[in-house]
């Protein structure tokens, strides 16, 4: 049965539901509020006009990049959200569909785990201030400079979304690594068990995105390291995390249950004649033939078309990144410079 919204909630629905779940074009028209209102609050608070040498930047060109990017990546995350929450029910309905609708999974996903969303905001801004606030701009921001205040807000902005994201998913991984320690499971028909593996390769795309987008501080073709260095310490363990967390307890069940066949084929081997009887040379054969087939089993509920998916998302940033710093160099080499 197709995945239907009106399905999954009761006559009374919050916001957060109707948005997340019921209409596509709420999600939309939120999103492009978000870019709206920062926009307007950075023209607002002068921080366009006000002078690059007391901000420490080199041209108007790097300022618009870091603009651009404290006001794509909130309406990017904020989008990321609803979307994943949208793509985690629907999977939710398939394996509620397909082993029973007592695994009640759906109804954990409508909810909104308060503490995690608390404890990755706090997260988020504890790093924003170690990491990639100033303390001069800091100093700055309280003293009433209203363009560094606008670029200190927009900077915590940008992690405390990424915070609030990151606790979301990873609460989501969570509820598929549980129910992953008591869904049925056969090793010789995974196709059931794609779900898990879906609900993480969806993360891994929304932080190849998140990395693409950081690019954007390279406007000025000048490759920062230091810039892509503090979203890439959050990033790459992320990604992992969200993509192997839903898919950990299948997988060691899995393990454990290859291992198991191969033990008692083996012994099966062992025990056989060796003898050139025909009806023992053929059992020996169909012995080895299976311990072949179950040693070429996955363990992992991923089919190659996924595999290569996911090689193709963990190159994207990295070549996004270098086509920055050639852009550097091939300007800088043009300029004679």
């Amino acid at each position: 049965m197709p995945y239907t919204p009106s399905r999954i909630v009761g006559p009374a629905i919050s916001i957060y539901q109707y948005i997340a779940f019921h209409s596509r074009m709420a999600v939309l028209i939120t999103c492009l509020l978000v870019l709206l209102i920062s926009t307007v609050l950075f023209v607002a608070m002068g921080t366009w006009e006000a002078d690059l040498s007391a901000l420490g930047i080199h041209s108007r060109t790097q300022l618009l990049g870091m603009l651009t990017l404290m006001t794509l990546m909130p309406t990017w995350l904020l989008g990321c959200f609803f979307v994943t929450q949208r793509h985690t029910m629907m999977l939710a309905r398939q394996l509620e569909e397909q082993y029973g609708a007592n695994l009640g999974i759906s109804a954990q996903v409508t909810r909104l785990p308060a503490r995690q969303i608390i404890l990755g905001i706090t997260g988020g801004f504890i790093y924003a201030l170690a990491f990639n606030v100033p303390l001069r701009q800091l100093g700055e921001a309280f003293s009433g400079n209203m363009p560094f205040l606008s670029i200190f807000l927009g900077q915590f902005l940008v992690w405390c979304c990424i915070g609030f994201l990151l606790a979301i998913r990873l609460h989501t991984a969570n509820l598929f690594y549980q129910l992953g320690k008591t869904i049925e499971l056969s090793i010789f028909e995974q196709s059931r068990l794609e779900p898990f593996a879906r609900v993480g390769l969806l993360d891994v795309v929304i932080v190849v995105g998140s990395m693409v987008i950081t690019s954007v501080q390279s406007m000025d073709a000048h490759f920062r390291l230091e810039n892509y260095l503090t979203i890439f310490l959050v990033a790459v363990p992320a990604g992992a995390a969200l993509l192997i967390r839903p898919m950990w307890t299948l997988h060691r069940r899995l393990v454990v249950r290859k291992r198991q066949l191969l033990l008692e084929i083996n012994k099966q081997i062992v025990g056989a004649p060796e003898d050139t009887k025909k009806e023992n040379i053929d059992r020996l054969e169909i012995l080895l033939q299976r311990r072949d087939r179950v040693r070429a089993l996955a363990t992992w509920p991923l089919d190659m078309a996924t595999w290569v998916r996911l090689l193709l998302y963990v190159l994207l940033p990295p070549l996004a990144w270098v086509a920055a710093a050639l852009v550097e160099v091939a300007i800088t080499g043009a300029l004679g410079v």
